[in-house]
């Protein structure tokens, strides 16, 4: 296999994984085990902890000490394993527990496999969205499967998401050698040139609005789907996978994009994208105004594209290579982490606050919260970061 076909590969089977409970975790939760809001919104988060702390620390591991591949290869066995004990649990405090472990090895290889690619890749911006494209076709196909096979509902996803990551930790230690960059050293981190690059405005703005972004992607994730199976719209996480099909055409795109447009435009656009969504789902239901719900959807390119891709290629172009995944680990704990945490606590107290006597909610108000955190993480953005020069 050439080496873009065994990256290409990596990324299938991770974001296989992910989709596999990321889609309808909420609704399984909700309608079968009968969580409350809050304590899906409590599960969800286990998704922000791994990220505030799991990410840097491989990052610093594989930059130091580990091959890349090696890690993954033992982060995905325990992983896995994690998944396929979510399946046979009922009661919230050992699946919240099982969650967290299994987000603690997880969200780790997001960053781990970016970087890879980039050790790899002689031209990152060019390359790096055609193997990344296939993520995004893995997360549409699972999420078409849950809909054709109608286990929205069901705990067998958890248990094809185990023995998919199982799959994947195999493949793991199969993949390029990608060991650590000589330079890392106690001597180096202390050096001007590290600290320089993180008290850079753009770099700053830019943490700043991923984890910002974060806030509305928590309520898109937990509750998009309960909410359009609440309202009646049938196949629910069917019509969600057209997110997926448009943003295979945004990403393939992206090294157009990033040769026409200005970064600064780019996650603008992103962030705008992800708060005016919310209105349209506020707005559109079955029947009346239905293509809103469409319209919403079908933004999430641009809504998760243009930021995390921009901003991966973005600090891998700013970072010396031997603090490549460390970097790599800090995009994860910004786009994943503290603001992931505090999206899901606000997302599930949210949730929790507009239920209706009758068992549905109050959307409207749901969807307004984000809505307004999405456009105003764009105006700061767009009013802080840097104007001059491109990505």
């Amino acid at each position: 296999m050439t080496l873009r076909v065994r990256l290409s590969l990596l990324l299938f089977f991770q974001f296989a994984v992910w989709a596999s409970w990321l889609i309808n975790l909420g609704t399984y939760l909700l309608e079968s085990l009968h969580f409350t809001g809050l304590q899906v919104g409590m599960i969800y988060a286990t998704n922000a902890i791994a990220a505030t702390v799991a990410p840097p620390l491989m990052g610093w591991l594989a930059d130091r000490s580990y091959p890349s591949e090696r890690l993954m290869g033992v982060l995905n066995t325990v992983g896995g394993l994690s998944l396929i004990a979510c399946y046979f649990t009922v009661s919230f405090p050992w699946f919240y527990g099982w969650m967290l472990l299994f987000n603690l090895c997880f969200i780790p290889t997001f960053s781990l496999a970016a970087a890879m690619c980039f050790y790899h890749l002689e031209r990152p911006a060019e390359q790096y969205p055609l193997i990344r494209v296939w993520g995004t076709v893995s997360f549409m196909l699972v999420g078409i499967a849950l809909s054709v096979f109608q286990v929205e509902q069901s705990a067998l996803p958890l248990l094809a998401g185990g023995f998919t990551g199982l799959l994947l930790a195999g493949y793991s230690f199969f993949l390029p050698h990608t060991p650590p960059e000589p330079g890392f050293n106690w001597t180096t981190l202390k050096g001007e040139e590290v600290h320089s690059i993180f008290r850079e405005r753009g770099m700053i703005v830019l943490l700043i609005a991923l984890l910002a972004s974060c806030i509305p992607s928590s309520f898109y994730y937990s509750f998009l789907n309960p909410f359009l199976n609440e309202v009646g719209w049938p196949a629910a996480a069917a019509k969600m996978a057209l997110g997926q099909l448009f943003e295979i055409g945004v990403v393939l795109a992206m090294p157009f994009i990033f040769r026409r447009f200005r970064f600064r435009n780019i996650i603008f656009w992103g962030l705008m994208a992800w708060g005016l969504r919310y209105f349209a789902f506020g707005i559109g239901r079955p029947g009346d105004h239905e293509w809103l719900l469409y319209a919403g959807i079908v933004v999430q390119g641009v809504a998760f594209a243009w930021i995390i891709i921009a901003a991966q290629i973005y600090v891998n172009n700013r970072v010396p290579t031997y603090l490549r995944n460390t970097a790599q680990g800090l995009i994860s704990f910004a786009n994943l982490g503290i603001g992931a945490f505090v999206g899901s606590w606000i997302a599930g107290e949210v949730v929790s606050a507009n239920l209706l006597a009758d068992g549905s909610h109050n959307w409207w108000a749901i969807w307004l919260v984000p809505g307004c955190v999405g456009v105003g993480a764009a105006a700061f953005f767009w009013l802080a970061f840097p104007r001059a020069g491109r990505l």
